[in-house]
């Protein structure tokens, strides 16, 4: 697998004459930086060690004026060559540099003592022992210490079996189906338009194949990809690499933006993370400070609120909300550097525990439960995420979960699998939930319907539509609340808690119980009804026969009335009778006009009429103009 190399260290002190002297490249690619000397930006080369290993080596300027392009590029490295020159020793930038990779996290590295060819033997000793005193309690703490003077070729060799040691302890760059490309270059090549350049991660790229560039959510198709100067089908993580764009030009490109496959990534303008403020730092990160924010290659400027502290002070960590200028996009668990923009000094940095921080802090209870969530994320880790991000949110949509864990849909796919087969998390049509969340949500629902049926027995159930705002609560504003509702009511139905019936629902052994004076009414419609005939009765009628408008339409439930116009109603028995006198009447599709109808049923044109037009409706008869025929 390949890896890539970050050089650090101060200025002058040799770091560009010795990645040319392992790789053969110059890796000052600026007509200014080969006229003055100095490395200005970033540079890149690559060399295949003794093992066969292929490795890339991203060149950082030392310059203090030039920290934020040695932040570009450093961020993606997992491996760094620390720069010391014998003649000068330890320098400020080489302790900012060495505070950066350790801020970073940067997991394994070396030490190359530069220019031993300059002094004597005592000299590079205390040198050698100055450096290993300084990476005591850093992630380069007992890295190997070469000596070299990359002009001659000394030590080249030691160095180059010693990177193969120290890439030998480290595993395998993970692939968890999420490419992330951050981009620390943009530049034209003739015939082939728009170039991008960066340390890809966390996924493998295909040439050919669509992509997004992030914040700016624009969809571009990639042409060809090429690593270590050679094209390539495909890219895995852990490696620099070209990417020739189209669908986009250099100016809508910029260092900082970031290259995915679409629907796996999204950009914050806020996010939660542990801050560690350096114990040499001019003073606390505070909330009212101007800093700066580095991750991946992108800067930016950031407001500070910390949330478990009113400070964090220098050699102390709290957890804070970052407030970013520019959107941003960032990972869970990923490293990040914080600089005091007035005094141009790296101060802090820490990792991203929430890049989606959901809601506004308030208060001390909001800010003790923000910092219980974040503290339950550090421990559960990035195997433990789904169900601390449910936990958190209670509810979430599946289309947005996989972004907010950290993960490929596939990946997602499995995990909640694992997760749901276990009963940790709830799965609906479209949502995941927390079991308590989704046993919550039931039990609103079915106690919602329980409470409706006593209050209005007669009815015959709970509009559908109150039992979907029962699931979440009144005014529930979570994230999925719109569909939440009808996916709990969706899973009542199908277990059979609930029957649904048309647009009510209701329980399964709900139905009509007339209390005694209800069914003197309805024995009195009865009576009634059959000594009309086929006559209308109005509201009015029923009214007088004690029928409000509650009973009329619980009559009309239970199959006594049919209401065959708005205000018109006539017994069901009626309907049915009259039905068939009408086919007797007019047998074998013979045409009748509303008068013979009226005739036959012995009626009059004031219930005729309506009940025509109700079997026009129902499908019973066919008008054709003044005349109608019995259909079927």
């Amino acid at each position: 697998m390949p890896h890539v190399i970050g050089t650090a260290g101060h200025v002058d002190h040799g770091k560009s004459a010795l990645v040319q002297g392992l790789t053969g490249t110059d890796p000052d690619r600026l007509a200014e930086e080969k006229a003055r000397g100095m490395t200005i930006d970033l540079g890149f080369a690559w060399t295949t060690l003794p093992s066969g290993r292929e490795v890339g080596f991203v060149d950082v300027p030392g310059h203090e004026r030039f920290i934020h392009n040695m932040l570009a590029g450093i961020g993606g490295i997992d491996c760094a060559l620390l720069v010391v020159d014998a003649s000068e020793g330890w320098r400020p930038q080489s302790a900012e540099h060495l505070a950066i990779l350790d801020l970073l996290g940067i997991p394994a590295g070396l030490v190359a003592i530069t220019k031993v060819d300059l002094v004597d033997e005592a000299t590079r000793e205390r040198v050698a022992a100055e450096v290993r005193e300084r990476l005591a309690g850093t992630t380069l703490a007992g890295a190997a210490v070469v000596r070299t003077a990359a002009p001659s070729g000394l030590g080249l060799d030691d160095l180059r079996a010693a990177l193969d040691e120290t890439l030998d302890r480290l595993p395998d760059p993970p692939d968890r189906g999420r490419p992330r490309l951050p981009v620390d270059r943009v530049f034209t090549m003739r015939g082939s338009g728009t170039v991008v350049t960066g340390t890809l991660s966390g996924g493998t790229l295909h040439a050919e194949g669509e992509a997004l560039l992030l914040p700016a959510r624009r969809r571009v198709r990639i042409r060809a990809l090429q690593g270590h100067g050679a094209p390539l089908a495909s890219a895995s993580p852990a490696r620099r690499l070209a990417v020739n764009l189209a669908g986009v030009t250099t100016g809508q490109v910029t260092r900082g933006d970031v290259l995915a496959l679409p629907g796996q990534w999204a950009a914050t303008r806020t996010a939660d993370c542990r801050l560690r403020c350096l114990a040499d730092a001019p003073g606390p990160l505070r909330g009212r400070g101007a800093y700066l924010l580095y991750a991946g290659a992108a800067e930016t400027a950031v407001r500070l609120q910390p949330l478990d502290a009113d400070e964090v002070r220098p050699g102390q960590d709290a957890l804070v909300r970052v407030h970013l200028e520019r959107a941003l996009v960032l990972d869970v668990f990923e490293p990040v550097v914080v600089r005091d923009s007035g005094r141009d000094q790296t101060v802090g940095g820490g990792r991203v525990l929430d890049p989606f921080p959901q809601v506004t802090v308030h208060g001390t209870a909001g800010r003790v439960r923000r910092v219980e969530e974040l503290e339950a994320r550090e421990a559960a880790g990035r195997a433990g995420l789904l169900e601390r991000v449910l936990a958190e949110r209670q509810v979430v949509p599946l289309a947005e979960l996989a972004v907010l864990v950290g993960v490929s849909r596939g990946g997602l796919a499995a995990s909640l699998a694992t997760a749901t087969g276990a009963g940790r998390v709830v799965r609906s049509r479209t949502l995941a939930w927390t079991p308590a969340a989704f046993q919550d949500a039931e039990t609103a629902v079915v106690e919602a319907v329980e409470r409706h049926h006593r209050t209005e027995p007669l009815a015959p159930g709970l509009p559908a539509q109150a039992a979907r705002a029962a699931a979440l609560g009144p005014g529930s504003r979570r994230p999925g609340a719109t569909d939440a509702g009808g996916e709990v009511v969706e899973a009542l139905v199908a277990d059979g808690r609930l029957v649904a019936d048309g647009p009510v629902v209701r329980l399964p052994g709900h139905g009509l119980r007339l209390d005694p004076a209800q069914r003197a009414v309805r024995d009195r419609v009865e009576s009634d009804l059959e000594a009309r005939g086929v006559d209308v009765l109005t509201e009015a009628a029923l009214a007088e026969l004690g029928a409000d408008r509650r009973m009329t339409a619980v009559l009309v439930r239970l199959g006594v009335l049919v209401a065959i116009a708005p205000g018109l109603y006539l017994g069901r028995s009626t309907l049915e009778r009259a039905v068939e006198d009408l086919r007797r009447a007019f047998p074998g599709g013979r045409r009748f006009a509303a008068t013979e109808a009226k005739e036959a049923l012995g009626t009059t044109r004031r219930s005729a009429i309506p009940l025509l037009e109700h079997l026009d409706r129902s499908g019973v008869t066919v008008r054709l103009g003044d005349l109608r025929r019995l259909a079927g």
